[in-house]
């Protein structure tokens, strides 16, 4: 149990809920700084600040820089594996399951850019000293596609010849090409509008039909 200001006491579960609620915004304000600055140029106080706790309290949560940019990592991983797997699960044609993936990335870039980026900047850009820990996260990504693609070509009369690499480039496609269009200055709405094409272009490239 833990003291309240009140003189009562605060059940531990409503501590444990609190404090978990603190390291939440603590790494949603450590993806805008990383996201913003890089790892090296990231300042763990400001972070903190952000958060809304004493400079040193973030060590309570955390042991230093590199323990906190990889808890962001894995804590980005869950959440977009969260929106990734309802896409992918729901009942339709491969199109159509194709479509929902290319709008729930739309719908993480645009909602909460800041992990987005900062979780493509890991495997590609100015936060490459985390590719290794970003690849593994990764390759759990490619794990939810591989299944979806497996159970399509085996129940439907599409072939694909090689599933590993059907979902590296169903991945890598719709990432890359949403990342462009975001430099390009397109809107979410004018994006998720293309999702038939993008996810047509798609299957036409991974898969052929079974004669």
């Amino acid at each position: 149990m833990v003291r309240h200001l009140s003189g009562g006491y605060m059940p531990k579960i409503v501590d444990e809920q609190m404090r978990e609620a603190t390291r939440q915004r603590i790494l949603r304000e450590a993806a805008s700084e990383f996201a913003r600055l890089g790892f090296d140029q990231a300042n763990i106080n400001v972070i903190a600040e952000q958060a809304g706790i004493g400079k040193g309290t973030i060590y309570l949560y955390f042991e230093n820089k590199r323990e906190l940019f990889l808890a962001m990592l894995r804590q980005i991983a869950q959440s977009q594996l969260a929106v990734i797997r309802p896409a992918l699960a729901t009942p339709g044609t491969l199109q159509e399951r194709l479509e929902k993936l290319f709008r729930a990335f739309v719908t993480l870039a645009q909602t909460d850019s800041d992990s987005f980026n900062v979780y493509m900047s890991a495997l590609y850009g100015v936060n490459r000293a985390f590719q290794a820990e970003a690849t593994r996260l990764l390759r759990d990504y490619l794990a939810v596609i591989s299944l979806v693609l497996e159970e399509e070509s085996s129940t439907s009369a599409l072939q694909i010849e090689n599933v590993e690499t059907a979902s590296l480039m169903v991945l890598s496609l719709t990432e890359s090409y949403i990342l462009s269009a975001k430099v390009l200055g397109q809107s979410e709405q004018r994006l998720i509008q293309q999702a038939p094409l993008v996810a047509r272009a798609i299957l036409q490239g991974i898969g052929t039909p079974q004669q």
